[in-house]
């Protein structure tokens, strides 16, 4: 661990408390050191970038960061933040995907920059952003396609609404639809019952990677810590792999290492072991 340069966090599961919205007074120390010696954070989410900045922006953490699953990517939180990739989904497979989706009649996030697009089949069904005023919000099919056409870089798919903690038949069903129709695109999840689906090579480990090498770093200085599927590419591709204890099995049979669950500062504890491994060797 004493390598170490740069650590990818996920968001939901791994840095905030289990309330989605509690960064850990530990987790933020530690972030705060990690950065002070030398090494670079990189928030790495499934949530949009205007969703991760308000966070860093709010708390006053300094960290790069990959959104939308590895479709944005940042320097730093917006508005200051420079954009360093960008990938969204091909207007025709886009179209294509909401074609199979709409019939399963579960609400239906497409994200664009500063924009949700959602078509939801519950009264009251919001993306939590628009309620927080982060982003700007455009609702129907209509609106949809229109976004589409422009260029949508995730759709976020729960039969919930929210985080899809329980899964069902039908998500199974329209998840495996979308896999066979569109076997070409990147589908993930962060939770059980939600379905991820981004373009084509558009994930955190390709993200990740790329990130790496814009800072010079070869993966055997990367760590990546998270604990749900749509973890897995950035934890196969650091040579650090962390799962949180309260990851699912998938994760952790990746992984070189565990630490603590989210809601006892899993990411506290594997950074401070990073700084006392390298405080060793700088003492030897």
């Amino acid at each position: 661990m004493n390598r170490v340069r740069l650590i990818a966090l996920d968001m939901d599961g791994t840095l905030l408390a289990s309330d989605h919205w509690t960064v850990p007074q530990r987790n933020m120390d530690a972030i705060r050191c990690a950065d002070a010696s030398g090494i670079r954070v990189c928030i790495c989410t499934g949530r949009m970038l205007e969703d991760a900045s308000d966070f860093m922006k709010r708390l006053n953490l300094p960290a790069m960061i990959i959104a939308c699953n590895g479709t944005r990517a940042s320097d730093g939180p917006l508005p200051e933040g420079k954009i360093i990739l960008r990938r969204e989904l091909a207007p025709e497979d886009a179209k294509k995907a909401l074609d199979i989706l709409l019939p399963y009649r579960m609400m239906i996030n497409g994200f664009e920059d500063g924009q949700v697009n959602t078509v939801a089949f519950a009264p009251g069904q919001r993306y939590h952003l628009t309620d927080r005023g982060v982003v700007k919000a455009a609702y129907g099919e209509k609106a949809m396609y229109e976004a589409a056409e422009r260029g949508i870089m995730k759709f976020y798919v729960a039969e919930d609404g929210y985080a899809g903690v329980q899964s069902s038949p039908r998500v199974e069903e329209a998840r495996e639809a979308i896999k066979r129709a569109l076997p070409h695109l990147q589908v993930s999840s962060s939770a059980p019952g939600n379905i991820e689906i981004m373009p084509p090579d558009a994930n955190k480990g390709t993200a990740l990677c790329q990130v790496a090498k814009r800072l010079g770093l070869a993966r055997e200085q990367v760590m990546a810590v998270g604990d749900a599927p749509n973890d897995l590419s950035m934890l196969e591709y650091a040579y650090h792999s962390v799962a949180m204890k309260n990851a699912c099995d998938e994760v952790k049979a990746v992984c070189r290492y565990e630490t603590e669950s989210n809601d006892n500062c899993g990411v506290a504890a594997i950074i401070e072991r990073v700084l006392e491994a390298q405080n060793r060797q700088q003492t030897d």
